[in-house]
This record gives C-alpha cells, structure tokens and sequence, in this order.
C-alpha cells in the first residue's frame, strides 16, 4: 500500500483534519474500513511546521540520525489464525522487529545498532508495541489488535519503504497479516477513546497504568549486613522496582511523578491478569535485566505528558508499556 506523512502544509492541514474527522463516523464503519491512509509525499515537511518528533528518549549521537520524517507507524492485524495475545506481545514484537530489519536492509532505525554492530546510545531507534483495543468486534478475548512502531528519531524514505512493505510475519508459532493503517505522528493516533480506536499507548494524560510487566534493569541494593541501601531522596532501596522506574522516567525526560502506586494486576477483556501471565524474556538479542519478574506500576505525573511511556528490559519489544486510563 502507499502510506506517508503529509507532503506541504495545505496536505499537513486535510491529513490531520481527515483524522480527527476519522474519530467522528468510525463508529459506523467495519474495523478495516476505519483505518487511515494518508496521502504520499515529501517526509521533510514535519520540519516545516509546528508538529515536530520528539526527542525526549535521543542522545545526541542519535540525534544526527534523525529524519524529519513521521515518528509512528500503526498497524491493523488480520490473518486466517487467531491474532497473538497481549500476554504474548514481546513474541509478535520479536518477529515484526526480524521483518523490519530484512526490509529495510539493516537500518539503524531499526537495528538500534550502528554499522559495527554497537548496540546504540539512547532510545531514540524503534519501538515496537503491540496493543489490545476492545471496539469494533476486536480485542474481545485479549488478542493483539494493533501493532504500534514508534521511532523518536523520525522514518525516513528508507523506513518507510520497509514499513509499506510489511505485510504479515510468521515463525514462532505466528501467521499475522499486517495493514499499515497510517503514519504520523503520536497525537495522530493517541487518545482515550479505546472505543472508536484511539491508541491508549500514545495518549496525553497526567496518569498512566502498566499495560505490560515493567521488568527492571538493577538489582536492589543492600549494605554488607544485608539492610536495604536506601536512597536518601526518596528514602526508596536503591534499585528496587520503584526506584528503579523513577530512574529511568528521569533518564527519558518525563517530569518527576507526583505519585507512583503498585498495580499487581492488569484487567484485559475483563479478566484480571498478573504480571506472571505473560512472556517476559526475548527468545534472541541481548538486554540487561534483574530477573525475570514482571512489575505493574500507576504513574501520576504534574502535567500531562504524551505517550508512550515504555521503559525496562525489553520496552522496544513491548515491555514496560503504560496506558492512559
């Protein structure tokens, strides 16, 4: 299919328009209908106007990577066997990350490596995010519905080539078509609105909840009496899950939370699920990671601040994902 960002400001202006018409009549329309095809053009134009990707997870090595181009890529899932569910998203995300890279014939964007291999500083490369939206006859028994590509860094020609060209990935058990519904930016398809199919993922709001297992990357430390080693800011132990979450929002320049709660369970097609449920380790690649336990947090920040908000081991693969309530 052909799908790009908007190609000069008049375009700008009827591709944004023609989303915000998109919420007021999906109601009516079937699920694949309801998608949104933006006209192909010049990537360039996200720098010629106010709507400009966000460098909030770049370093500024990375920052020369990117494009000026949209920084979302949405997918609808279909196929003949039942879609993957949530509790499985990291294998989905494994496998469309696999296709993206072939495809693009090793772009860093989609890598997160350079070209000796060196895994890169900062996260401002893909990721890749699967989500379960209950509305138009989808998501009712906690299957993956869409299937998000977030890059901070902006896709470029090259990307987005790869990214049109995505179809359907298999392996692992899977046999998932893909429809690139759209390309833009987060406030394109972020909002709260789950039942006409706004991305919950790439909302603004000053609250978010786990949606999957936030998975740490430190172990919590303790003196050599073995008495928890605490931070004196927060008076939290250093590295434990808390801590740890709180570090890394301040790293990926999120404002400090007014109040972090734990959340044991998640609610998905009106089941409660644990943390337990779902795969929490990647079959391939590297990522540092302090066990294997799942975490579940609810994050109230100042301000509202626009998603996503994915963080922990393996947060380009799914992991680590907040959503809007």
């Amino acid at each position: 299919m052909s799908s790009s960002g908007p190609g000069d400001e008049e375009s700008l202006s009827e591709f944004l328009e023609m989303e915000k018409n998109f919420e007021a009549v999906c109601t009516s329309l079937s699920f694949e209908e309801s998608v949104v095809h933006p006209a192909r053009s010049e990537l360039s134009v996200f720098d010629e106007t106010e709507h400009r990707r966000s460098h909030r997870y770049a370093s500024d090595a990375l920052r020369s990577m990117a494009t000026g181009g949209p920084t979302v890529a949405r997918f609808v899932l279909g196929g003949s066997r039942p879609a993957p569910k949530l509790t499985d998203g990291i294998t989905l995300a494994e496998r469309v990350h696999a296709a993206l890279v072939e495809l693009s014939d090793g772009s860093a964007i989609f890598t997160g490596c350079d070209d000796e291999g060196r895994p890169l500083v900062g996260h401002n490369h893909a990721f890749i995010l699967p989500e379960s939206i209950q509305a138009l006859g989808r998501g009712r028994n906690g299957e993956i519905t869409h299937v998000i590509v977030y890059a901070p860094a902006g896709f470029g020609p090259r990307e987005v080539a790869a990214l049109e060209a995505l179809r359907e990935v298999g392996g692992s058990g899977l046999d998932v078509q893909l429809t690139l519904s759209g390309l833009g930016l987060p406030e394109n398809f972020g909002g709260t609105d789950a039942d006409r199919g706004e991305s919950l993922l790439l909302a603004e709001s000053r609250i978010w909840t786990s949606r999957t297992p936030f998975i740490p990357t430190r172990y919590p430390k303790a003196t050599r009496a073995g008495a928890p080693k605490l931070d004196p800011a927060s008076g939290l132990q250093i590295g434990s899950p808390e801590h740890e979450l709180r570090r890394l929002l301040r790293l990926a320049g999120f404002p400090e939370p007014v109040a972090v709660d734990p959340a044991p369970v998640i609610e998905i097609a009106g089941e409660r699920v644990g943390w337990s449920s779902f795969r929490r380790a990647r079959t391939c690649g590297d990522g540092r990671r302090a066990g294997s336990a799942g975490y579940g947090f609810r994050i109230e920040f100042p301000e509202p601040v626009r998603g996503p908000v994915a963080l922990g081991y393996g947060a380009h693969f799914g992991m680590g994902g907040f959503i809007a309530p």
